[in-house]
C-alpha cells in the first residue's frame, strides 16, 4: 500500500484516501464511494479516482453494483499483478496450468493473470477497458477523463 503513495503522488490537501501502511486491503472501493457521495452531496463536479490491486479488489468488487445504483461519478483502475504482493508472472502461473497440478505449485496467494475485471464493470453498465499495453492504457484514460 505504501506503493501507492509513491508512484500516485499527491499534491494538495484532502485529496487523497488511503488505508495508510499497515491498513486493510479492499478499503479503497469503500472509500471511493464515500467521497463521491459527498461530492454529490455538495454539488461538486469532481471525479473520484480509485486505484486498486487485483486482490484489493476482489475484497470489495461487487461495491461496483452500489456504484451503478447511485450514479457515482467514480473512475476505476484494478491492477492485475496475478496476485497478493509481487504476485506471480504470466509464464509461471502458464507453465503450472500445464502442468495439471496446480493445487500443488500455485501459490494461494496468485490470482489468475487472465481475469476479466473490466467485464465486471460492464455488468452493471460501465464502461470496462482491458488494458495490457501503455498506448491502450492512455487511449481509455483520455476517453474516460
Amino acid at each position: 500500500m505504501d506503493i501507492g503513495r509513491t508512484m500516485l503522488p499527491n499534491y494538495l490537501p484532502r485529496h487523497r484516501l488511503d488505508a495508510g501502511s499497515f491498513g486493510t486491503m479492499g478499503v479503497g472501493l469503500g472509500f471511493a464511494i464515500a467521497a463521491a457521495v459527498w461530492l454529490k452531496h455538495i454539488g461538486s463536479n469532481k471525479r473520484v479516482v480509485c486505484v486498486e490491486g487485483d486482490s484489493a479488489f476482489g475484497f470489495s468488487g461487487m461495491e461496483l453494483e452500489t456504484v451503478h445504483r447511485y450514479n457515482l461519478p467514480i473512475l476505476f483502475v484494478v491492477v492485475n499483478n496475478n496476485g497478493i504482493g509481487t504476485g506471480i508472472g504470466d509464464d509461471f502461473y502458464t507453465a503450472v496450468k500445464e502442468s495439471k497440478q496446480e493445487e500443488l505449485q500455485l501459490p494461494v496467494v496468485a490470482l489468475s493473470p487472465s481475469a476479466r475485471y473490466d467485464k465486471i464493470m460492464e455488468a452493471f453498465h460501465g464502461k470496462g477497458y482491458y488494458v495490457n499495453t501503455p498506448e491502450i492504457g492512455r487511449a481509455s484514460c483520455r476517453e474516460r477523463v
